[in-house]
């Protein structure tokens, strides 16, 4: 029975017998996959997250404190948040604790991280688009 439309079309035609005997299996020769432990594209993401790490944590990272040290608490009325009684105003100190002697935290790791990446797959785009910004 098959539909056309909304109404059903019952065939009177006898349905097709299948052969009784089943087809032969295909052979499939497997695929050989070749896989490099380190490929181009992973030395130039790492390089790049290292030096952005490495950036961040000796050169930016004195300068970014010492700004943030310099704007001090955000005041209102004469008074900082949490001096006012603002319980939520507290920083959370869990998430900036670090055994860093600097004070280099996750977040910190995280920023400079995402911007080495960033960086890596800029190099990596400019590298393949045909510009050859950064090949001879």
């Amino acid at each position: 029975m098959s539909m056309t439309g909304l109404k059903p079309v019952v065939s009177l035609r006898a349905p097709k017998r299948q052969s009784l005997r089943a087809a032969a299996p295909k052979t499939v020769r497997p695929v050989r996959q070749v896989t490099k432990a380190m490929s181009d594209v992973q030395v130039t993401i790492s390089a790049c997250n290292a030096a952005m790490l490495f950036l961040g944590r000796f050169a930016f990272l004195p300068y970014q404190r010492a700004q943030v040290a310099k704007a001090g608490l955000p005041v209102q009325n004469g008074m900082a948040h949490e001096e006012a009684g603002d319980v939520y105003a507290k920083e959370a100190s869990f998430i900036t604790s670090t055994n860093d002697p600097a004070g280099f935290s996750l977040i910190d790791v995280m920023a400079w991280g995402s911007l080495g990446h960033v960086l890596g797959f800029f190099v990596l785009a400019t590298a393949t688009n045909g510009y050859g910004l950064f090949t001879q």
